[in-house]
């Protein structure tokens, strides 16, 4: 069975007050949270525009500095290296050769060799080391002339390794003789 329902009204009666309540008020929040919204995206904006500024000009400068850094790369990439190498190891030794001192070089041979010994040629040849290698060629009257010179070269701390290349003695008793030794100066300079 049916239930019945009196209802006299030409319409029927329905109380929609508390859905009209319901959607006005979320209306409200809603629209209340978009301004919200919107006021904190001008903030944003407006906090943020010297800071963007400052992002924008920095990754300018960069991509610069990237595009310079691009450009020197190509540069240093068509340097010819060995060649640089070369002409820097001239350099260093004819700047190891000028800043040798001869003077010192022959101070040191006045107080190392006989008195009977006398120097005709000198010829230094520079090492990695520092170290000089000297050609000498001599001449002596004395036949003790060659080993006084080679005793006197290996008592100096300055000499070493003397060895004698070339000895030859002529019909007026003259013994001319080559002798090859290293000599490290007070101030050795290195060639790269």
């Amino acid at each position: 069975m049916r239930t019945f329902h009196l209802n006299l009204a030409t319409r029927p009666y329905r109380d929609y007050r508390p859905v009209y309540a319901v959607v006005v008020a979320a209306s409200l929040l809603t629209a209340v949270l978009l301004l919200q919204n919107v006021d904190t995206y001008f903030k944003y904006t407006q906090e943020t525009r010297t800071t963007r500024g400052g992002i924008a000009e920095l990754e300018r400068r960069t991509a610069d500095e990237q595009r310079t850094a691009d450009q020197l790369s190509k540069r240093v990439a068509t340097v010819d290296v060995k060649a640089l190498n070369a002409e820097a190891r001239y350099v260093n030794t004819q700047i190891a050769q000028r800043a040798f001192s001869w003077s010192e070089l022959l101070d040191q041979l006045e107080t190392v060799l006989p008195r009977s010994v006398r120097v005709n040629t000198l010829s230094p040849s520079f090492d990695k080391s520092g170290s000089v290698h000297l050609s000498l060629a001599c001449s002596t009257k004395s036949a003790d002339g060659l080993i006084d010179t080679i005793n006197g070269l290996n008592r100096a701390a300055r000499f070493s390794r003397p060895f004698p290349t070339n000895t030859m003695t002529d019909e007026r008793g003259v013994t001319n003789f080559s002798i090859g030794v290293d000599y490290l100066p007070n101030l050795p300079r290195r060639v790269e």
